[in-house]
């Protein structure tokens, strides 16, 4: 009887080759999951990037259109501030050419016509009183009443306020408001001033200044939200449609007043 060896016949040769798999391939253990926890840790950080990108991109726009807004708010202002001070500058010219109109007046023709006037009243008093004389007496009164008629005659013709029949009054006296108008009236440029419309267009933008501001309010708290979105990474994608909910009023409110105001 042949001997064994290990529980096999002697002389039985064992092939130590390993068994083929019949074409099935055989995959490591845990190969699948690592390349899914792959694919997810891929995915999550490209939603990281893009979540990133969201914050940086709601900070630039408000940062952008709060800038706009704000050089829009101190043109509109620098441009009312103008506006007050072309209207005060009209209104010390105006008031310069009517204070120089009342001067010429009451300094240069309103004097010389009252001497006209009490002139022509002494002649007709003169001539009044001679017509009720006789002799030596009516001869001085006329006389008189004569030097002072060629004296009006002399200066009359120089002042149109005392010659002028549109401004002369059934009393006897002139009309000093109708010749103080004809007076301004020379310096057309100056009466058609009107700081009063310079002064309503300066407030006028001063309100639209003002109410540019508002809009800054709203990106402010955009730029706010967008902040808040950096630490809060459970909560940025709210805070990052809060604020670009935000930041799109903002922009619209800063349109309205724009086109409105």
């Amino acid at each position: 009887m042949e001997g064994h060896v290990g529980g096999v016949p002697a002389g039985v040769e064992i092939d130590a080759t390993p068994a083929e798999n019949h074409g099935v391939e055989t995959t490591p253990v845990g190969a699948h999951g690592g390349e899914r926890a792959g694919a997810e840790a891929h995915a999550g950080d490209a939603h990281r990037d893009s979540s990133h990108r969201g914050v940086a991109v709601l900070l630039g726009l408000a940062a952008i259109l709060a800038a706009i807004v704000g050089v829009r708010a101190t043109a509109l202002s620098s441009d009312a501030s103008d506006m007050w001070q072309s209207a005060l500058r009209s209104e010390v010219k105006r008031s310069a050419g009517a204070l120089e109109s009342l001067r010429y007046l009451y300094q240069s023709e309103v004097p010389p016509v009252l001497t006209i006037l009490g002139t022509r009243i002494q002649e007709a008093e003169l001539r009044t009183a001679a017509a009720t004389e006789t002799g030596a007496v009516a001869d001085t009164l006329t006389r008189e009443a004569d030097v002072k008629a060629n004296v009006l005659a002399a200066i009359s013709s120089t002042y149109e306020l005392a010659t002028h029949p549109a401004y002369a009054l059934p009393g006897g006296g002139v009309n000093l408001g109708l010749r103080l108008s004809d007076v301004r009236n020379e310096t057309p440029d100056l009466v058609a001033l009107d700081p009063d419309a310079l002064q309503a267009a300066g407030d006028a933008l001063g309100a639209k200044a003002a109410a540019m501001t508002l809009p800054l309010l709203p990106l402010g708290v955009a730029a706010l939200f967008a902040a808040l979105a950096q630490p809060f990474a459970g909560r940025r994608r709210e805070l990052l449609a809060a604020g670009t909910a935000v930041l799109t009023f903002g922009a619209l409110a800063a349109l309205a007043v724009e086109a409105l105001a």
